[in-house]
């Protein structure tokens, strides 16, 4: 497999802010990868590095071999997505379309035509004689996307653009983009700070914090064996075990962490406890646990009994559940 996009030993600083800390990643043609992180991680400015948007103080930037590092953003066959979509207002749905094809010269009949195509693709074939301002947030996404794709790309770069949308809809547009990258076989680069966005689209996924990359993996990898800390308590609820208590678990004397779904409730197991706090989740309950000095969450599934507060309880798993991290 090609790699379309590579970072080698890259680094983008303001000031005295490492926003990008010497980063090497490479991103395999036809993928969808997700760059996760919370604000300040430095996910977005790797994103800006790849559309040239910003240039690296060191290092490179590389696409499909290509060392585009001094290259200018309209020179690299890539397309961006933003958050805010970006339309003008004043065109008609389909002149956004077709707005990239007209500065590269393209006829008008030969770009209404592209733009009526992809605007087919996203499903709002009828939509191209409106305006953004009667569209609905969902449909605005889709015209975003229509925009970018229509210039055909090799990677498409999506800046948190579902974050916008409202719940539902942005979980029914996870199923689209996802969808549409299938079906269209490019390079998708999506920045998100939502976990489960990048859970549920990406096909691999790089967790940033503080400049470098935490983690980098396949979405079980990474949920099910996070290597520190940071990447557990970010990336889904995880119980985080100090070294002692994972010691008396059988494990190493190291940090370990374990998900609330793989904990069971029962009248015997390795720890036991007092329940502090329920939380009613819809398709279950949370049931926060203090054991060994440390506060524990168990996920008990809709329809199963929930104890009360202040009940006594025992606390299993299998061994396999235990994750063990790199940190001592």
């Amino acid at each position: 497999m090609a790699i379309a996009v590579e970072f080698v030993k890259t680094s983008r600083h303001f000031g005295a802010v490492k926003a990008v800390d010497d980063v090497d990643l490479q991103i395999e043609e036809g993928s969808f990868f997700a760059m996760l992180g919370p604000s300040g991680s430095g996910k977005t400015t790797c994103l800006r590095l790849i559309s040239g948007f910003e240039q690296p103080d060191s290092g490179a930037i590389r696409i499909f071999g290509e060392d585009v590092s001094r290259i200018p953003p309209h020179l690299r066959n890539v397309n961006t997505v933003f958050q805010d979509y970006a339309l003008f207002p004043h065109m008609s749905v389909r002149e956004n379309v077709a707005y990239g094809l007209m500065v590269k010269g393209l006829g008008r009949r030969a770009r209404n035509d592209q733009a009526e195509a992809m605007l087919d693709l996203v499903k709002l074939a009828d939509y191209g004689s409106r305006r953004p301002g009667q569209l609905s947030g969902g449909q605005r996404q889709r015209v975003a996307l229509a925009r970018a794709l229509v210039n055909r790309p090799r990677v498409l770069l999506l800046d948190e653009p579902l974050g916008a949308l409202d719940l539902k809809l942005r979980e029914a547009m996870q199923d689209e983009l996802k969808a549409l990258q299938q079906r269209l076989g490019l390079t998708f680069v999506f920045v998100t700070h939502d976990q489960h966005e990048a859970l549920s689209m990406a096909d691999r996924l790089a967790v940033f914090s503080q400049g470098r990359i935490a983690q980098i993996g396949r979405p079980a990898e990474i949920y099910n064996q996070p290597r520190t800390r940071f990447v557990a308590d970010f990336v889904g609820s995880s119980n985080l075990l100090p070294p002692a208590l994972t010691q008396q678990l059988g494990g190493p004397a190291r940090w370990s962490s374990i998900r609330p779904e793989q904990i069971r409730l029962g009248e015997s197991g390795a720890l036991s406890g007092a329940v502090t706090a329920l939380r009613y989740l819809g398709s279950g309950t949370r049931v926060m646990i203090e054991a060994a000095g440390t506060q524990l969450a168990a996920f008990v599934p809709a329809g199963q009994p929930v104890p009360a507060e202040g009940m006594q309880v025992s606390l299993s798993f299998e061994r396999a559940a235990l994750n063990v991290m790199e940190e001592p």
